[in-house]
């Protein structure tokens, strides 16, 4: 359901008022009937306290009011536009430099609107009305919290509208600019943190599959241990390397493989670092039992990077 408001339209001259109350329910059928306005003389602003004061006791605390004033109040000068196209900012800049040499007047003396010219295109016609006349009766309006839609004045046929819309109309659009680039911040953050989470998944799932790898090779080193009670030194060979690789395996490195020849090993792996990989092999190479230790192949496969080295074993 659409709330209707009572509007009050208050028609304002030098020293006279006249308005009338257009009900919610009824204001469709009173727009089509003339009707007359009641009247209410004023001498100053204490006069028109007393008369908005008086008047917010007849109707809604929802009412809107529209204050329309008469010809005697404004002023009207025709502005020639330039050559270039001007946009809506970029006209109003243009309009408040040239309210002086039209009128005589500070720009932040008066409230302004324009209406475009019907005999010439290149021409705006600029109304006028004094700050301290509007100013008076936007702050009686908050003085009494009612509602001020309009505050102009009808000419050539279009309302002119004094109040700062045009103000409003900006920093509505700046509102909305910021809630979308809030927005979209928002959406950039719930994207990284979904993708911080999943890297933190797969890197659970990288910790538990080296563990297991790691339980598999000392599996496999405690069965060789029994099993073989007098070891030849192919087989001795392969257990230290078993325990070595066991044992100082980086957790950032994962074996597939392992091809062993008498004083040559050769190992199968991946991981998502080639500095890991260049980093295991510079440490294999300090080792007593190796005397050399290369990396053969690296290849990549999205984020994993899978390696092949060869290592020859000291004969001793």
């Amino acid at each position: 359901m659409i709330f209707k408001r009572d509007r009050i339209i208050i028609d304002v001259k030098l020293t006279t008022l006249h308005y009338k109350i257009v009900n919610a329910v009824k204001q469709n059928a009173i727009a089509t009937t003339s009707k007359d306005l009641i009247a209410f003389n004023y001498q100053n602003a204490t006069d028109l306290d007393v008369f908005i004061d008086g008047l917010r006791k007849k109707i809604s605390v929802h009412a809107e009011f529209e204050l329309n004033f008469d010809s005697s109040l404004i002023q009207v000068q025709q502005l020639t536009l330039p050559d270039v196209k001007l946009n809506v900012n970029e006209l109003i800049l243009y309009i408040e430099a040239n309210i002086y040499k039209l009128f005589q007047l500070p720009a932040k003396s008066v409230f302004f609107d324009f209406v475009y010219s019907a005999e010439q295109t290149k021409q705006i016609k600029v109304i006028i009305i004094e700050r301290h006349y509007i100013d008076n009766w936007i702050n009686l309006f908050k003085k009494y919290e009612l509602l001020l839609t309009f505050l102009g004045c009808r000419f050539e046929n279009t309302k002119v509208n004094f109040l700062p819309w045009r103000q409003e109309k900006q920093t509505k659009c700046q509102r909305q600019l910021v809630g979308v680039v809030t927005g979209f911040i928002g959406i950039i953050g719930c994207s990284l943190c979904y993708l911080w989470i999943q890297a933190r998944n797969d890197l659970q799932i990288y910790d538990k599959k080296l563990l297991h790898q790691q339980e598999v090779a000392q599996n496999l080193t405690e069965k060789l241990s029994n099993d073989l009670p007098n070891p030849s030194l192919s087989q001795k060979q392969i257990q230290q390397l078993l325990l070595l690789l066991s044992k100082q395996l980086p957790s950032l490195i994962w074996l597939e493989s392992f091809y062993y020849e008498p004083q040559k090993l050769t190992i199968e792996g991946k991981s998502f670092s080639y500095v890991e990989i260049t980093n295991f092999n510079q440490y294999l190479l300090t080792l007593e039992n190796i005397t050399k230790s290369q990396i053969k192949t690296i290849s990549s496969n999205k984020s994993n990077l899978f390696f092949e080295m060869e290592i020859k074993l000291n004969e001793q």
